[in-house]
């Protein structure tokens, strides 16, 4: 697989092409990323919902459906969350390529007038996005902001960042905020969108078959004529750990405790030392064959479940457990233990070995999933890292125990959050 190919269209806007003649499909999304506040998250994931329900060609759903039905059923997506520090908002479009349509049709022409006019042309009401729109996309983000608490494995891993990110934007949920949702209207909602046209860096991605010096130019008229002043996004936020961990317990109505513990990696997607602390995790509790799940998962039996959850663009790790209640402690001794294994070098080559084939095979299953891959490819992007998945899987295999030892040095305890039963002794 070659690099993509990365064309500037225009100031802050990128076309990424990335060439699979594997596809019967081909792949484009369109990626706004922004600052991530309680503000761009909350605006987001309201903008990603309302631009959906329909344009000034398309004003319903029905009639959008069937145009994307009439280009051999495309598929037409949005969605909004956080990559690190960054919010981003996407809006993708899968539909097949000429070479498998009944006449050789190009739908790609009408499929990219859909999305643009989507994109580009909502169906206004006054000047404005249609009330009846923003108001049930409004109340149906706010309900899935309550429902978060009804995933308790999800709902502890957030509050966990939450305390342990708490003056740092990574701790803002990815949805936003109920309070800043209810605050917004149609006209807020669209002077937001229009600043988020001006403003935000665009990272357009095409997966597929295609000549991308050909698409730049098809690309490039549709940003022409308007103005562009990129703001600049600010540096990742690293962090420090605390000299005393922070503790924190909350009881709710479960059986089954959540143990979630932060740790500070030190090390992020643009450290060169991303490499070995992806074998780390792997080794750690990142694979089926993983310290953690073989020895506090199945040996010892003190959890249900448990994994580590590296975010590379942020520099975090979070370990999750979950336990019965009275396991927590021995739980997290537990974990500890394996952790300092790891750092005194009791690594077995069987260990290693099964830890950089997992991370290899995983690097050489993203060519089969072009949205995967898209997706794959834009935090390397924002962190500068331009290496294809082959050429990670290549670096992977030269990790050596050394390698991993080292870097495991560089992890620092943060945060222990547990979510237990009422009145439960965790």
């Amino acid at each position: 697989m070659e690099k993509p190919k990365r064309i500037a269209l225009g100031e802050g806007i990128y076309l990424n092409f990335v060439e699979n003649k594997q596809y019967k499909t081909n792949y484009f999304s369109a990626f706004f990323v922004t600052e991530l506040t309680p503000r761009t998250a909350s605006y987001n994931t309201l903008l990603s919902r309302v631009l959906l329900r329909g344009s000034e060609k398309y004003p319903t759903q029905k009639e959008l459906n069937r145009a994307l039905d009439l280009c051999y059923d495309a598929v037409l997506n949005s969605d909004a969350g956080k990559i690190g520090e960054r919010h981003v908002l996407s809006f993708t479009l899968s539909f097949l390529d000429k070479e498998f349509t009944l006449q050789k049709e190009d739908v790609w022409p009408e499929g990219l007038g859909i999305f643009c006019d989507l994109l580009f042309h909502p169906a206004y009401a006054g000047g404005a996005f249609q009330e009846k729109y923003v108001k049930s996309e409004r109340e149906r983000a706010i309900d899935e902001i309550a429902a978060l608490v009804n995933h308790k494995a999800q709902y502890a891993r957030r509050r966990m960042l939450e305390i342990m990110c708490e003056n740092e934007p990574y701790g803002t949920s990815s949805l936003g905020e109920e309070t800043i949702l209810r605050r917004i209207t149609p006209a807020k909602l669209t002077a937001y969108y229009e600043k988020l046209l001006r403003e935000s860096r665009i990272e357009l991605y095409f997966v597929g078959r295609g000549d991308p010096e050909k698409l730049a130019k098809e690309l490039t008229p549709l940003f022409a004529g308007r103005e562009r002043k990129v703001r600049p996004l600010p540096e990742v936020t690293l962090g420090k750990a605390p000299a005393e961990i922070k503790r924190v317990t909350e009881e709710m109505e479960i059986t089954q405790a959540n143990l979630v513990m932060g740790f500070r990696m030190n090390t992020t997607l643009a450290d060169p030392d991303w490499r070995a602390m992806s074998v780390y995790n792997a080794v750690l509790g990142g694979s089926l064959t993983s310290k953690l799940f073989c020895v506090v998962r199945e040996k010892l039996s003190l959890c249900y479940t448990v994994q580590s959850l590296p975010d590379a663009m942020k520099g975090t790790m979070q370990i999750y457990a979950g336990i019965a209640p009275e396991k927590k402690e021995v739980a997290e001794r537990e974990i500890l233990h394996q952790m300092e294994l790891i750092r005194r070098g009791e690594i077995t080559e069987e260990e290693l070995e099964s830890a950089r084939s997992y991370l290899i095979h995983a690097m050489r299953g993203l060519p089969d999933n072009p949205a995967v891959l898209a997706e794959w490819y834009l935090p390397r992007i924002l962190a500068g890292d331009e290496k294809t998945p082959l050429e990670l899987a290549a670096d992977l295999k030269r990790i050596t125990k050394e390698d991993v030892v080292r870097v495991s040095q560089k992890l620092q305890p943060d945060t222990v959050y547990v979510l237990t039963a009422k009145g439960g002794k965790a």
